[in-house]
């Protein structure tokens, strides 16, 4: 009985720890399309802000559970990227972005995870994400013109990081997703991803 008690504890232990916890994993595969292969409605409204700009990528990514079109343009010196749904619907809007331009808040909060859990780490890709609120959920046209305008009440700004390092017992590559305070949303280990067609 005793050895029976001290094996389940054993298993109980292996199971919890956090080491060998499952971790997210990012396993994202991006192609390259064609225009006529986005959405419909996607189409339409990238034509609302950017018709005539010819140098506009597209893009069809699934990490394995869900699927995704994706945009992605240079405009007034800064690069974007739209993210539809099947539908044609912004799933969100993501800006490349330096260190510099995140704001005090959510850097000191970024900065003191990184210190925290990584010994080394590299941020090797770092971009602004623009959610809508719930007033400009249902129209696209009014999101992206507010994030143009840079109206900053009508929707939600995160940080996403992929950055490069040792943490704990893992080194590679990571993706990191910040509110606007620097507090930690998602943390997920990338296992595989398109290099060719990072911007």
């Amino acid at each position: 009985m005793k050895i029976k008690v001290w094996m389940i504890a054993v298993i109980i232990l292996f199971i919890s720890s956090p080491i060998l916890k499952a971790q997210a994993v990012k396993n994202e595969v991006e192609d390259s399309i064609k225009r006529e292969e986005m959405p419909k409605n996607a189409l339409e409204t990238l034509d609302e802000f950017w018709q005539g700009l010819n140098d506009i990528r597209y893009y069809f990514q699934t990490d394995g559970d869900s699927q995704s079109y994706e945009a992605k343009l240079e405009w007034q010196g800064s690069s974007y990227s739209i993210e539809f749904d099947d539908s044609g619907k912004v799933l969100d809007v993501e800006q490349l972005i330096e260190w510099d331009q995140v704001s005090s808040s959510a850097s000191e909060g970024i900065g003191e995870y990184l210190q925290k859990e990584f010994r080394r780490v590299n941020i090797t890709r770092l971009q602004r994400q623009y959610i809508a609120d719930d007033e400009d959920d249902s129209d696209d046209e009014d999101f992206i013109d507010d994030i143009l305008e840079g109206d900053e009440e009508d929707f939600e700004i995160r940080y996403e990081l992929e950055v490069e390092g040792r943490s704990g017992r893992q080194i590679g590559a990571f993706e990191l997703l910040f509110d606007h305070s620097g507090d930690l949303i998602q943390r997920r280990k990338i296992e595989r991803r398109s290099v060719d067609n990072i911007w």
